[in-house]
């Protein structure tokens, strides 16, 4: 599981037009204090995308329902998040934005997921996953 930021950034280190949305997507689980991974890099060389991204992974894993247990709630998915910046884990100003715009935000995750899943059934209805 831990692997797939790293094939991210091999896959794409092949397409010279990609290099930002390559950095972006490889560091999404990097950590300002450097104990991320598959890089373990620092805060200098951490992009503003790949720390929204870090930001909005986290809070997705945290309030999406998973396979193995239902989605948290938004004040303690908050909460937790919080707790990531000010250790210095997570950006603090991506953080408060997430905070300040969490309505918007989360009712657009949820969109996005109830879309998806729309598009799953019909897809995995059509037989072409048999």
């Amino acid at each position: 599981m831990k692997s797939h930021t790293y094939h991210t950034y091999r896959i794409l280190s092949h397409i010279s037009s990609f290099e930002t949305i390559n950095r972006w997507g490889s560091f999404h689980h990097e950590r300002l204090d450097g104990s991320g991974y598959p890089f373990r890099i620092s805060a200098f060389d951490f992009p503003l995308g790949s720390r929204i991204m870090a930001v909005a992974d986290v809070f997705t894993a945290l309030t999406e329902d998973r396979p193995y247990r239902e989605g948290m709630d938004v004040d303690k998915a908050l909460h937790i998040i919080e707790t990531m910046a000010q250790s210095n884990a997570l950006d603090t100003y991506v953080a408060s934005l997430l905070k300040k715009g969490i309505v918007r935000i989360n009712d657009a995750r949820i969109g996005a997921q109830t879309a998806a899943l729309k598009e799953y059934e019909k897809f995995s209805k059509s037989g072409v996953l048999y």
